[in-house]
């Protein structure tokens, strides 16, 4: 006997447990517009406080088993939106024109319970009563209030107290995602919390500046993208612990002229995946706020249809953007009224200072702590390059345990190169941009499915 897709569904849905709470009773998507059947999965979204005037936004999207581990994703920037993760993605759907959603089939919640944290507040939905809250904010002050979301999820969500709670996130979340499991760990320790955090995957992270920078100005030289003349000139005249992302400063006229060069040898080419095409606009992409907002493709007017990688839309964002302002989609998803969604924050000025730290010590006292942590680097990304990210691993002077060696996919093909660390997992992920699991969706389920697990060195 055949079943009807539809009947299917029905029954999903029939069997799915209610929510657990009030709280989380009142957060659930009904019905998500732009779908053209329901999904067989539970949804919700909505605000967690995690102070007097603070509340972020979160999605949630259910795996199959309410046992399966816990996995939050942060998107960098920083001050752009995990909800880019969530439906440009590693999410069940893909936004696409005119108000659609695609199914993804390697999403992340295949195998995993997944939710998207609009982090810091001023980010996306997520909102500040206090005003100065958007000028001052920075590391501390963004791990902290991870921290109270994730106590607070977990109230609303009880089911999941006793789970294996992982930690995601790409780009900026190089700090994101360690400042938060140290966070973690540190509130664990003092006993003012019991999360069963089992550690963390980041992906293309800025992590430390000088080192991220320099190996950006490698990366553009050995792919061709620049001179030589034009990378001696970087590697001589830039002082990489003070520049912000590949972008100099007022005082250092000899390195910004080496890399306005750099940027026009370059040209228009898409620097988060450098063998895609760009999203062209009619109007001229502002090239400084491409380089400082790390990990968000600038959101762009004009389809390109001579993309040379099929399954890479270089418009995605344009058509999330399109979506997250729909009313009929924000009223679907419990937004408070009146609320306009960006990818990137334009209220939210973020530490400079911070962003020009090291993550190195938190690292050293993560590994300490016994964090399972995995380090992963799309290889064709020019703007958090695997140079860069080789160059500070060598930092923290750890053992090797298994050596560089290539890893398999599910569809036997080398998806990569890893090397296991006393302490940590480094792997790379071929043929993927900045954005991992949107470039390379299936060698991202892959390795995500089997770090979880503990099963990344069988790769």
């Amino acid at each position: 006997m055949q079943f009807s897709a539809s009947l299917l569904l029905s029954a999903l849905a029939l069997s799915r447990a209610a929510p657990s709470t009030p709280e989380a009773s009142a957060d659930e998507i009904i019905a998500l517009p732009g779908l053209s059947s329901p999904p067989a999965f539970s949804q919700y979204s909505g605000y967690v406080s995690v102070s007097d005037t603070r509340d972020l936004f979160y999605y949630h999207a259910e795996g199959p088993d309410p046992s399966l581990p816990l996995v939050l994703w942060l998107n960098g920037g920083p001050g752009c939106s995990s909800l880019g993760g969530g439906l440009s993605e590693l999410g069940p759907f893909f936004a696409g024109p005119n108000g659609t959603l695609t199914e993804n089939p390697h999403s992340w919640n295949t195998v995993a319970n997944m939710v998207f944290l609009e982090s810091p507040a001023g980010v996306g939905f997520s909102t500040s009563t206090d005003p100065d809250f958007y000028t001052t904010v920075g590391d501390e002050a963004t791990a902290a209030d991870t921290l109270e979301f994730v106590k607070g999820f977990l109230a609303r969500f009880p089911e999941y107290a006793g789970n294996d709670f992982w930690i995601t996130g790409e780009s900026y979340g190089g700090h994101y995602v360690p400042g938060a499991a140290k966070a973690i760990v540190d509130s664990n320790a003092r006993g003012d919390s019991d999360i069963n955090l089992k550690g963390f995957l980041v992906g293309n992270a800025w992590t430390v500046a000088e080192e991220d920078n320099k190996g950006a100005a490698q990366y553009w030289w050995t792919h061709a993208l620049n001179s030589d003349e034009t990378f001696q000139g970087i590697m001589d005249n830039c002082d990489f612990t003070g520049i912000g992302p590949l972008k100099g400063s007022a005082e250092e006229d000899a390195c910004d002229k080496f890399l306005d060069i750099s940027e026009k040898e370059m040209g228009n080419i898409n620097i988060y995946e450098i063998y895609a095409d760009q999203c062209l606009s009619e109007v001229n992409k502002d090239a400084a706020f491409l380089l400082e907002k790390l990990g968000s493709a600038h959101v762009a007017s004009r389809h390109v249809g001579s993309n040379p990688t099929p399954d890479y839309e270089p418009c995605i964002e344009d058509f999330l953007q399109t979506y997250m302002n729909l009313p009929s989609v924000q009223k679907a998803m419990n937004v408070r009224p009146g609320t306009e969604w960006t990818q990137c924050s334009s209220v939210v000025d973020y530490s400079y200072d911070d962003l020009l730290s090291s993550m190195l010590p938190t690292y050293e006292a993560l590994v300490e702590a016994g964090l399972e942590m995995v380090v992963f680097s799309g290889d064709v990304d020019a703007i958090v390059p695997v140079t860069g990210t080789k160059n500070w691993l060598a930092k923290l002077g750890l053992d090797v345990v298994t050596p560089w060696a290539p890893w398999t996919d599910s569809e036997g093909q080398v998806g990569g190169y890893k090397v296991e660390y006393d302490g940590l997992t480094f792997l790379t992920v071929r043929d993927a941009g900045h954005m991992v699991p949107y470039c390379q969706p299936k060698r991202a389920l892959d390795f995500f499915s089997a770090g979880l697990k503990g099963e990344l060195g069988g790769l």
